[in-house]
């Protein structure tokens, strides 16, 4: 009779099972999809000059350019366009920035507002001065359309007692 090496019978099943585990866990692997978007809204538009598709959720963003002129598609963020107001308790101005974030123009709108009392300058986070003026009306215009996408930080200083209301403004 022959004998059976139980030892060796054990390794032979172990490594099967080893083998099968890692087999149907590459097919597994394989079935994720890692870049796969829930989104919450999209459509389709179509029309003899072209088609556009759309959802709102995306997270990527790509640069296309063609013979008819360019394009920056896929990328839609939430956010809050808002204005941001700051009430100065010694002198009751009420101060406000707004849109935020913003694109190309950041306003300054000051309610009760008096001439030459007021100055601002606009900073990166690196503390670098990017500009800097005096507020000349109730609402002063800032061009920020050379700037590029970040996050910077308005002051407004009041010439009168020195007082500083700081904002954070976000550039898109």
């Amino acid at each position: 009779m022959k004998q059976i090496n139980f030892r060796n019978t054990r390794q032979f099943y172990l490594n099967h099972r080893l083998i099968l585990l890692l087999f149907f866990l590459l097919i597994y692997v394989s079935q994720i999809k890692a870049q796969e978007i829930v989104l919450t809204s999209g459509n389709s538009i179509s029309d003899t000059g072209g088609s556009v598709s759309y959802s709102v959720g995306q997270i990527i963003q790509q640069n296309a350019t063609g013979s008819n002129g360019s394009i920056i598609q896929g990328i839609q963020f939430y956010f809050d366009s808002s204005t941001l107001t700051v009430i100065d308790m010694e002198t009751n101005l009420e101060i406000a920035t707004y849109p935020n974030p913003t694109t190309s123009i950041l306003n300054i709108h000051v309610d009760d507002f008096k001439p030459n009392t007021l100055s601002y300058k606009l900073f990166n986070t690196s503390g670098k001065l990017i500009s800097n003026g005096t507020v000349t009306d109730n609402t002063t215009r800032i061009n920020v359309d050379h700037l590029q996408m970040a996050t910077y930080i308005l002051k407004i200083n009041n010439t009168l007692n020195q007082k500083v209301q700081t904002f954070k403004i976000i550039k898109n």
